[in-house]
């Protein structure tokens, strides 16, 4: 279970830089560009987080820290 969620999650990393990249490279506001990179930035975090706690689930923040 734990490869196909890993599989999923890679998936969905990859869909996110996909979104990105349709979306800033026809926009024409600077800001909207800024706003979007770091939208995807931090949605591509938590799912980075989340991929690294897949095989190990540590107790606290230190924890998977110390990982």
């Amino acid at each position: 279970m734990e490869k196909f969620k890993k599989i999923v999650v890679s998936i969905l990393m990859m869909i996110v830089w996909g979104v990105l990249f349709a979306m800033v490279i026809p926009m024409k506001s600077v800001r909207g560009q800024v706003v979007t990179v770091l939208i995807c930035l931090i949605i591509n975090s938590i799912l980075a987080a989340y991929y690294s706690c897949i095989d190990r689930q540590p107790a606290s923040f230190r924890e998977w820290l110390k990982m």
